[in-house]
């Protein structure tokens, strides 16, 4: 029985990577198509983002779940000469739930800005970081000022995209509470601007949870006319690491971004 399981997973594998190279060969080609410039951080175009975290399934809290609708603004700019990356971001729709009750309200609003360095094809941005406290409730945020640093990494290629975003930020009212985050990005273009991604950020609170998500998801890009384009996705997230009260389990990543042609200069 174990030899005949082995030769299935064989044949399943075998036709994943002969769908994978047919799927590479009819994407587009070159480092600057549509995918990739609609998916890379650090792209040089306006953007409005709406993203969505729904958590069903929270960690040791049956019967518990939370809820994050996101709206981001993406605006490059150039400032002293620099090439910058500017993102605010706000959970305008916030919610979270258990036996006894739901809350709903506002979460805690976050802003970075990135100086912006090339090498190459490859691009990189570092700078400073802000959480200022605007949480209707203690469970929907902190509620407390923090202040970190944001940096991004983002390498395209052929096939796809590699980005990889880190932060580090600290509250400021002596409490010593310290959260690291990394999200590794990875994108594969597909044909007809359809791509297949893994997002999911971890998260680590130092001293109080932990929380590793790993994603897959389908998403497409649609072209519009002078420059502009809308991205579509959803990708289902399972938390390999889960370690803490409240940390989500499992969740369901979807959004929509809108690119517009305003550039740095």
């Amino acid at each position: 029985m174990r030899s005949g399981l082995v030769r299935t997973w064989a044949f399943v594998l075998a036709k994943l990577s002969l769908f994978l190279v047919a799927a590479q060969a009819m994407a587009e080609t070159g480092v600057d198509n549509l995918q990739n410039t609609s998916n890379d951080p650090l792209t040089p175009k306006m953007a409005f983002e709406f993203h969505n975290y729904a958590q069903p399934v929270l960690t040791d809290r049956p019967a518990s779940g939370a809820d994050q609708g996101y709206f981001r603004f993406v605006l490059p700019h150039a400032s002293f000469g620099i090439d910058q990356m500017m993102r605010a971001s706000m959970p305008v729709v916030a919610s979270s739930w258990d036996p006894e009750r739901a809350i709903n309200g506002v979460g805690d609003f976050t802003i970075f800005n990135l100086a912006v360095h090339y090498f190459g094809d490859i691009k990189t941005g570092i700078g400073p970081l802000l959480v200022v406290p605007t949480a209707s409730s203690p469970a929907l945020g902190t509620r407390k000022w923090q202040a970190g640093v944001e940096a991004v990494v983002s390498a395209p290629h052929a096939w796809g995209l590699t980005t990889l975003l880190a932060s580090w930020q600290q509250t400021l009212d002596g409490s010593g509470l310290q959260t690291v985050t990394a999200q590794p990005l990875l994108f594969f273009n597909l044909p007809d601007r359809f791509y297949l991604r893994s997002t999911g950020i971890a998260s680590f609170t130092l001293g109080k949870n932990a929380v590793v998500p790993v994603g897959l998801g389908l998403g497409r890009v649609f072209e519009l006319p002078n420059g502009a384009s809308i991205n579509t996705f959803v990708e289902p997230q399972y938390s390999v690491i889960q370690n803490g009260p409240g940390v989500a389990a499992f969740q369901i990543f979807a959004g929509l971004v809108i690119q517009l042609p305003v550039r740095f200069r």
